[in-house]
């Protein structure tokens, strides 16, 4: 999992690395996935003729930073209040041993409580997920950001890369930048992100592949591996779904293990499930919606009202190489 972009925020204002043009992610470029399938990785909200959309890339680990941020939150600020309640009526306001180690103490506790604070922030009392629509009538890309603030951009403008724009370390997944480019073509002056994230750059192309082919061959190209979506459209996740959607990604792990990570993301799905208690919904704009109207008889219209009545089966079940082929 990673969490850049989210905490801390992405770099702005940048030139473009080197990296992220060697591994650019080009509009009107097909990719050869030879007996491989395009996915959309269980990050669909809905689908149509008119649009796409999706969900952010935090989206699938949110529960994951809460819960440490909580933790430390909550326990540092219980032994400060504690510390408190222990020391400062017997305190003598000089600078004697006690004073001193109340005041050290003190200015280790309170700086680790801000700053937890500011991690528990990033998913608790923010937004429930920060969608990313892509207009295929249009050509458009529309982006939630984080400050709840929304804007749109050209699709053929975006500079696309599975290139880090920071360190690539052992728990860090790559994942897909889409940057928004100054005028010079090189100064990246905002960033967005596809939801898919992996260890293996060459999987991520995969999901590039199902985005690119909706925007450029149309919803029949892509229809036909889209067979779940979230049920997050203008409502909050519940805690049942929310322990599925974490449950299943182990998808493929060996069954004897399975105990072990259902009582893992039980413990991750709380904070999971408060977070999406304490944040808002997202609500795209009246200028947005006014662009991306969908027919009643779309016959490429799927969101999670055309769900299997029996998630959690399906969407642990394995699909066919033939099945996932549209």
């Amino acid at each position: 999992m990673d969490y850049y972009g989210l905490f801390p925020k992405f770099k702005l204002n940048r030139p473009l690395a080197e990296g992220e043009k060697e591994h650019q992610l080009k509009q009107g470029r097909y990719i050869d996935l030879g007996t491989q399938s395009i996915i959309p990785d269980n990050k669909v909200i809905s689908i149509s003729s008119s649009y796409l959309e999706l969900v952010d890339k935090y989206y699938s680990a949110k529960g994951f930073i809460s819960l440490i941020g909580a933790f430390g939150f909550f326990s540092c600020s219980l032994m400060l209040i504690l510390t408190c309640i222990d020391t400062l009526p017997n305190i003598e306001w000089r600078l004697s041993t006690s004073t001193k180690l109340f005041l050290s103490f003190s200015f280790l506790l309170v700086p680790a409580i801000i700053l937890t604070f500011k991690i528990l922030k990033t998913e608790w009392f923010a937004w429930t997920h920060y969608p990313v629509r892509f207009d295929r009538k249009n050509r458009l890309v529309h982006v939630f950001r984080l400050d709840g603030s929304t804007y749109s951009v050209p699709w053929d403008s975006v500079f696309f890369t599975s290139g880090l724009n920071h360190r690539k370390e052992f728990n860090k997944d790559y994942y897909i930048s889409g940057h928004v480019l100054a005028d010079d073509n090189q100064t990246v002056i905002d960033t967005f992100c596809l939801p898919a994230t992996h260890s293996d750059r060459r999987e991520l192309e995969r999901h590039w592949e199902f985005v690119r082919r909706y925007m450029e061959e149309g919803p029949e190209s892509v229809i036909g591996v889209v067979n779940f979506c979230l049920p997050i459209a203008k409502k909050r996740e519940g805690f049942r779904f929310g322990l599925l959607y974490l449950l299943s990604g182990c998808n493929g792990a060996p069954l004897f293990l399975f105990p072990f990570f259902f009582v893992l993301f039980f413990i991750f799905s709380v904070p999971r499930y408060i977070a999406m208690v304490t944040s808002k919904i997202p609500v795209w704009p009246e200028s947005i919606e006014s662009l991306c109207k969908v027919a009643a008889d779309d016959p490429y219209l799927v969101d999670a009202s055309s769900n299997s009545k029996h998630p959690w089966r399906d969407i642990f079940k394995k699909s066919s190489p033939d099945s996932e082929k549209p």
